[in-house]
């Protein structure tokens, strides 16, 4: 699962300090993903790793001295190589982003297996309904 952007504003403790907020394992969590990210904010690193690649280099320079190579043909290895690049950056966004990095800059609270999460949500109701009892809630 994915733990990204609006979530972030969601679970904020500056908006409810009653929040505790948790992730299963193997989560992603970021203000972006990784694919939106190389694609929207990083495509300066991603053009940069594009050109400096050597299969690029030797494409520009087959398009300057092999007629038989065109304008497409260099085109095709560019795009592949940006679009291997544009994968690689997210790749490496997505695995600097993961819940544990969360967890150690407190945007989430606790790390939960699968196996945990009936029990973790019990848990919480209990809490949150032990924190605020009966005679604080409006009748209905």
């Amino acid at each position: 699962a994915r733990y990204h952007g609006g979530a972030y504003v969601v679970f904020s403790k500056k908006l409810n300090p009653h929040l505790h907020s948790a992730a299963l394992e193997g989560a992603y969590a970021s203000v972006i993903g990784g694919a939106p990210a190389a694609a929207v904010v990083f495509p300066g690193i991603v053009r940069k790793e594009t050109y400096d690649d050597s299969r690029v280099k030797e494409a520009s320079k087959k398009l300057n001295e092999d007629p038989g190579f065109t304008q497409k043909d260099f085109e095709n290895v560019l795009q592949s190589v940006q679009s291997e690049k544009q994968a690689e950056l997210a790749t490496r966004f997505d695995r600097i982003h993961s819940v544990e990095r969360a967890r150690d800059v407190g945007s989430i609270d606790s790390i939960i297996s699968i196996s945990e999460l009936r029990p973790y949500i019990i848990g919480s109701v209990e809490h949150g309904m032990a924190a605020f009892p009966d005679s604080s809630r409006p009748s209905s």
